[in-house]
């Protein structure tokens, strides 16, 4: 079976969706398309477009599984770089619901990552070598997004301690308290991602993404982008969904008990009622690079520009600037000791 590749109308060259004006562009006669005319385009295959035109394929490397919509025939794995064919074929069950698309494109990518790497003076030259920026990839990652109703309790003992003094003597004075707290809280878009080759920390650390500029899924939002479909279902990342929800809604009954010397937290219940969970597409800009047996990774929300990531230190130019360091407090203790 064919995949599917967007064509403009005027001149039939391929169609990309570019990041800067959230159009469609044809880059052979410069045509541009708004999301109304390219909705037209799409719905005279919506009905097949994902179940009959996607590719994905497995890297034979590291296991990774990665979606295109274009033409290509092959491509490389964007954890190890490994080269793939696309053979296969995505179920409909793997179709998302939503998708934010991309707002920076790869060059405005790439100049945020230089710039962020200036600041790391200890980094390898290496690491922004143009051979290896090349390798910086637009990816859709698959994301589930809960909506969950909470109610909760929370118990703790609290005190206030008061000192005072009156002629030779000190006095104290300690009260205590049982206190209570409930609340009950509805909390939206509680996003986990459902790929395994994507480290949990890095996404969440990437985080917010702002929904409200969520589109209605499509595949022409995919044209000119990698996107990943999801091989973590929504009831495996349930547990960490609760956690998170658990953690941040024991901290706000926690914060709303006030005006007391100490608080001792003696309980704290929260539970989860009516989950629902949403299959979307978020993206990021992600950039792997091995150095010294070890695989770094840095990675750019592609809607907010968020940067987050672990970067490897040269030895030789940290043995440099230690030295640089060094020879630069001996000559201040030089020139001070001239003085005493």
């Amino acid at each position: 079976m064919s995949i599917i590749a967007y064509k403009c109308p005027n001149c039939g060259g391929p169609l990309a969706f570019n990041a800067d004006t959230q159009n469609w562009k044809c880059e052979f006669c410069l045509s541009d398309f708004n999301e109304e005319a390219m909705m037209s385009f799409a719905d005279k295959t919506k009905d097949t477009e994902f179940e009959d035109k996607a590719r994905a394929y497995s890297c034979t490397s590291c296991g990774a599984e990665i979606v295109t919509d274009d033409t290509t025939a092959a491509t490389f794995c964007y954890y190890c770089h490994s080269p793939a064919i696309l053979p296969s074929q995505l179920s409909g069950d793997y179709k998302p619901a939503k998708v934010i698309p991309f707002k920076f494109k790869k060059e405005a990518a790439t100049e945020a990552f230089i710039k962020w790497c200036k600041k790391k003076p200890l980094l390898s030259k290496k690491f922004t070598a143009h051979s290896q920026l090349e390798l910086l990839s637009g990816i859709y990652i698959p994301f589930w997004l809960f909506d969950c109703d909470i109610k909760g309790q929370l118990a703790a003992d609290a005190r206030n301690v008061r000192v005072w003094t009156m002629g030779n003597k000190q006095y104290t004075e300690t009260k205590y308290y049982d206190v209570i707290r409930s609340a009950t809280a509805k909390f939206n878009g509680i996003p986990a991602d459902g790929s395994k080759k994507a480290d949990d920390k890095l996404m969440e650390t990437l985080e917010p993404y702002d929904y409200r500029q969520m589109k209605d899924f499509s595949m022409s939002y995919l044209s000119g982008y990698l996107a990943q479909k999801y091989d973590v279902s929504q009831k495996e990342v349930y547990g960490r969904i609760v956690e998170r929800i658990q953690k941040y809604s024991s901290s706000l009954l926690k914060d709303t008990i006030q005006g007391y010397s100490s608080v001792n937290v003696k309980s704290c219940n929260i539970e989860l009622k009516h989950c629902e969970a949403a299959y979307v597409l978020l993206p990021v800009w992600m950039f792997t690079y091995q150095y010294n047996d070890k695989m770094y990774i840095f990675a750019m929300n592609g809607q907010t520009g968020k940067i987050a990531g672990t970067l490897p230190i040269s030895k030789g130019r940290a043995a440099a600037w230690f030295t640089i360091i060094s020879a630069v407090v001996f000559v201040i203790l030089l020139v001070g000791g001239l003085f005493l």
